[in-house]
C-alpha cells in the first residue's frame, strides 16, 4: 500500500512541477501574444483534453505523464483545414529576445519552485534534535570550539537526550543526557553509529556498543539498536580520548552476534543539564565523565516471542521536535538549496565520466521517496524533494542538448546573432535524435536502478 502511495505521490510531484514548467512557457508566449494551439502534459495518446469556449489553447493530459509541451504555432506548422492564424502571432512574428524568454521561462519557473518549496520546508515544519555538542574544557588536537567563557580553544563532545526508566526509577529526561565519546567509523571512514560504552561485556568478556539511529523524527530504543564489535586496542587513544577516558575502539571488521542467553553489561555516563535544550557545562561533565551506570540485558525472548535484549531498564534515546527562531529556518532553507547544487553537480560529474553511481532515475527518487516518508512524512517530503527535483529540471534544461530548452534557446541565440532562420527539418531531426537518446539513457538509468533495488 505504501508503495502504491508513492507512486501517486512521485507522479503528482512530477506532475505539478512539469506542468508549471511548461506554464510558463505558455504564459510569457501568450503575453508575446503567440499562438498556442495545446498545452501537454505528458506524451503519447491523449487521455483528456479540453478547449474551454472561445479559447485558442488545447489542455490535453497524454498517457506518459514524463514530461510535457507547450505547440506553439509557427510558418511551418499545418492548421486543420478552415483553420486560419494571422502570420503575426506565429512564433517567428516576435523578435528573437522575446523568443529568448519564452524558452527560459520554464526554466526561470522551476528554478523559483526550487527555491520556494525549500523554504517552505525549512519554514513550516518543525526541526529535529537528538543530540549537543558541549564544551569539555580538555584542550585536544581534536576538532575544537571557541569557549564563550575564556575564549580559548577547547574541545567538543557529544551527548543525547534519554528517557524512560532505570531500575524503578524513571529518568528526568529534560535533565538527563547520555554522553557518547566519539563516532565509530569503518576501515572506510564511513561512520557506522556512536559508541555509548567502549567496555561493555558480554559473558564477561569485553566488547565496544556502538547504537545507531533507524529514525530520526521518533524515539529509538537504546537495547534495540545496538551493534557489538571486539575491541581493537591496536588503535591508539590520542591525549584528547585518553583524557575522556577511552580505552579501546571497535574493530568494525568482527561484529558480535548475539546468542540466546547472553548476558550484555553496559556502563553509561549520564550527564547533567540545567533543563531541556540545555548543554551539559564544564562543571557538570567534568563531575560525572568516569561515574557510569551498569545496566545489564539478557538476550530471550521478548512478549511477541522474538529474541531480544531484555532488562529491567527501559531506556531510548528521545528526538524533540524544536521551531527554532525564524531568521535560523531560512538560514537553513538556504543551506539545504546549497547543499541540491552540489548533490547536482556530482550527479553531472558522473554522467560526464560515465560513472553513473551518482545519477538515480524515477525509480530510485520512488525508493528515496518511500523510505523518507516513513521517517518524516509525507508533508515534509513531498516539499524536500520536490524542491530537489525542480531544481534537476531546472538545471538539466539549461544544457544545449537536443530535445531540452537549452536547445531551443542555443538555436534561438543562433539563428538572432546570424540573422539566419536553421531549416525547420534539421532542426526536427537533430530534436528527435536527441528525444531518442535521452529516452535510452533514460531507459538504461531506470534498469541499473531496478536491478540494485534486486541485488542489494
Amino acid at each position: 500500500m505504501h508503495i502504491f502511495i508513492t507512486i501517486l505521490i512521485l507522479i503528482l510531484m512530477l506532475g505539478i512541477l512539469i506542468g508549471c514548467h511548461e506554464l510558463g512557457h505558455l504564459a510569457v508566449a501568450k503575453a508575446y501574444n503567440v499562438y498556442c494551439l495545446e498545452y501537454s502534459i505528458g506524451f503519447g495518446p491523449k487521455i483528456f483534453s479540453h478547449t474551454r469556449k472561445g479559447g485558442e489553447t488545447a489542455f490535453s493530459l497524454r498517457a506518459l505523464p514524463l514530461g510535457g509541451y507547450v505547440s506553439m504555432y509557427t510558418k511551418d506548422t499545418e492548421l486543420p483545414l478552415g483553420k486560419a492564424i494571422p502570420q503575426e502571432r506565429c512564433f517567428e512574428g516576435i523578435s528573437y529576445p522575446k523568443r529568448a524568454a519564452v524558452m527560459v521561462a520554464g526554466i526561470v519557473v522551476n528554478l523559483f519552485l526550487a527555491f520556494l518549496f525549500t523554504m517552505i520546508y525549512a519554514t513550516c515544519f518543525p526541526s529535529y534534535y537528538t543530540a549537543s555538542y558541549f564544551d569539555t574544557g580538555l584542550t585536544s588536537e581534536a576538532t575544537f570550539v571557541s569557549s564563550q567563557e575564556t575564549n580559548v580553544e577547547t574541545a567538543a563532545a557529544l551527548s543525547f537526550w534519554i528517557g524512560g526508566r532505570m531500575g524503578e526509577k524513571a529518568i528526568d529526561s529534560d535533565h538527563t543526557r547520555l554522553y557518547v565519546p566519539f563516532v565509530a567509523k569503518d576501515s572506510q571512514g564511513n561512520e557506522i553509529g556512536y559508541v555509548v560504552d567502549d567496555g561493555a561485556f558480554i559473558n564477561g568478556s569485553p566488547y565496544c556498543a556502538v547504537f545507531q539511529f533507524t529514525t530520526i523524527v521518533g524515539n529509538n530504543p537504546l537495547a534495540s539498536q545496538l551493534t557489538f564489535y571486539a575491541p581493537d586496542y591496536g588503535t591508539f587513544a590520542n591525549a584528547y580520548q585518553q583524557a575522556l577516558g577511552v580505552d579501546a575502539f571497535p574493530d568494525t571488521e568482527k561484529p558480535y552476534t548475539l546468542q540466546k542467553g547472553d548476558v550484555v553489561e553496559l556502563h553509561l555516563t549520564l550527564l547533567p543539564a540545567d533543563g531541556y535544550g540545555k548543554e551539559p557545562s564544564r562543571e557538570q561533565f567534568q563531575s560525572s565523565v568516569g561515574d557510569s551506570s551498569l545496566v545489564r540485558y539478557t538476550y530471550s525472548e521478548n512478549d511477541q516471542g522474538n529474541l531480544a535484549l531484555i532488562s529491567s531498564d527501559d531506556i531510548s534515546i528521545l528526538t524533540y521536535t524544536y521551531w527554532a527562531p525564524f531568521g535560523e529556518r531560512l538560514k537553513q532553507g538556504c543551506q539545504y538549496f546549497t547543499n541540491f547544487f552540489v548533490s547536482i553537480g556530482m550527479g553531472l560529474k558522473s554522467i560526464f565520466t560515465f560513472n553513473f553511481s551518482n545519477v538515480g532515475s524515477v525509480v530510485a527518487m520512488g525508493s528515496v521517496l518511500a523510505t523518507t516518508s516513513t521517517e518524516i512524512g509525507w508533508g515534509r517530503t513531498f516539499f524536500l524533494y520536490g524542491g530537489f527535483i525542480s531544481l534537476n529540471l531546472a538545471i538539466l534544461n539549461l544544457f544545449p542538448f537536443p530535445g531540452l530548452d537549452g536547445w531551443q534557446l542555443l538555436v534561438t541565440l543562433i539563428e538572432g546573432a546570424f540573422h539566419k532562420k536553421i531549416k525547420e527539418r534539421t532542426k526536427n531531426i537533430v530534436s528527435n535524435i536527441g528525444i531518442v537518446l535521452l529516452l535510452v539513457f533514460g531507459v538504461f538509468i531506470i534498469i541499473k536502478d531496478i536491478v540494485g533495488l534486486i541485488i542489494r
